[in-house]
């Protein structure tokens, strides 16, 4: 790897480190995240200009993590607020307007989904199923960062509020996949409908464990170090458990 892309990477790795550091500063402690975010799902259930808050993952995102990525964009990269706001794309961009503009949903369609464990047969079935547009899938993650931020990086977020160790591990899996299989879609143009380039150097994999246990935490602790090192160094796809 050349020294200029090696230096790229590092960067990108201390950016995500911070951003991490910064969420959690901005949020509540474990113990009083939970609470808080169905409070948030609760009020928003009753107001036309808070869908992207009626759920817990996207309360979670929308109400910490966005804004925390859009002051994290100004204060690492000093970017203007506007510069920020182009930078970022937002699932809910309709409803965030002063955070983003754009929508990271992928111009073109594909024939397979995030989803892991189909079985081969059933994937066989919905490609030969018109009722369900033969399986074809465009790709829309939560988030996304891109020009004029130095970086391009695509995000996959999620909120755990509980389950065992065992269900903790599944879904560890099951969400690393997920940013993983974002990061490794091929590179797709712009287009004059404003769908943005899909064209992106590192995946981010952003959790909150708002768990009693800590389960979702837990597993990821309990993989060793080598495995973990491997998401960044192998696959150019960062971890990020968040627990305060």
């Amino acid at each position: 790897m050349a020294a200029d892309a090696t230096d790229a990477k590092a960067d990108a790795y201390e950016f995500l480190q911070g951003l991490g550091q910064l969420i959690l500063q901005r949020s509540p402690r474990w113990y009083e995240m939970d609470a808080g975010i169905m409070r948030i799902v609760s009020g928003a259930k009753a107001n036309d200009r808070q869908k992207h808050l009626r759920l817990p993952e996207s309360a979670f995102l929308n109400s910490f993590v966005l804004p925390a990525l859009h002051q994290h964009l100004q204060q690492y990269s000093s970017l203007t607020a506007e510069q920020a706001k182009a930078a970022l794309l937002n699932e809910y961009h309709h409803t965030m307007p002063d955070l983003s503009c754009r929508s990271p949903i992928r111009a073109k369609k594909h024939p397979f989904k995030k989803t892991l464990g189909t079985s081969a047969e059933a994937i066989y079935r919905e490609w030969t199923d018109p009722t369900r547009n033969c399986g074809l899938t465009q790709s829309c993650p939560d988030f996304a960062l891109t020009k004029p931020f130095a970086h391009s990086m695509v995000f996959e977020g999620k909120y755990f509020r509980k389950g065992s160790a065992e269900y903790a591990a599944k879904q560890l899996v099951t969400d690393i996949y997920q940013a993983f299989f974002y990061r490794g879609l091929p590179r797709v143009e712009s287009t004059k409908q404003g769908h943005p380039e899909w064209d992106y150097d590192y995946g981010c994999l952003l959790a909150y464990d708002a768990s009693p246990g800590g389960t979702l935490a837990n597993a990821w602790d309990n993989l060793p170090s080598n495995v973990k090192k491997s998401f960044w160094d192998g696959a150019n796809i960062y971890v990020m458990i968040l627990r305060s």
